[in-house]
């Protein structure tokens, strides 16, 4: 088995900031805010991250995002496909992907990879598509897949993290 560890290291009401580490390698990550839903644990469906978490990651591939990764977790309420939902699921969350994005609102609760991150009135990752790449490459060859997402304690919008990392 090979985890991913996503650290997110920044949050605002805007958007959630990371690292994701596997074998060596470290890219940024971009998230929506945390969006609590009152009727689950895993945040409000198409504006929020997902809570943190272990979370298998499934392969996806659809015309819009090809060859990327679906998070699982169905204690946490999250599903790959609307299929895979339980009769009677009070909230759920599906089509959870890693795929590349350079803003948040480009995202509908999914994480995007890149290079590095700036800040230009917004926060925003750059060379989305080429981290991605990065990443197919980094774990081509695994088959059992999983994700660690963790939330360092000063993940707040006073710990603002340094730009261009």
């Amino acid at each position: 088995m090979l985890t991913l560890a996503l650290t997110r290291d920044y949050r605002d009401s805007q958007c959630t900031l990371g690292t994701l580490a596997v074998n060596g390698y470290k890219w940024q990550t971009l998230e929506r805010p945390w969006v609590p839903s009152t009727d689950g644990v895993c945040g409000t469906k198409g504006i929020s991250c997902v809570p943190t978490g272990q979370y298998k990651l499934t392969p996806h591939n659809s015309e819009a995002h090809p060859k990327v990764w679906a998070l699982v977790n169905t204690k946490l309420g999250v599903y790959h496909w609307d299929a895979d939902v339980p009769p009677l699921c009070m909230l759920s969350r599906t089509v959870v992907l890693i795929h590349s994005a350079n803003y948040p609102e480009e995202l509908r609760g999914c994480i995007a990879v890149g290079k590095s991150r700036s800040k230009n009135g917004r926060w925003w990752i750059q060379s989305s598509r080429d981290a991605l790449n990065e990443l197919r490459n980094a774990i081509a060859a695994s088959y059992d897949l999983v994700i660690s997402i963790a939330e360092l304690p000063t993940c707040t919008p006073q710990s603002a993290p340094p730009e261009g990392v």
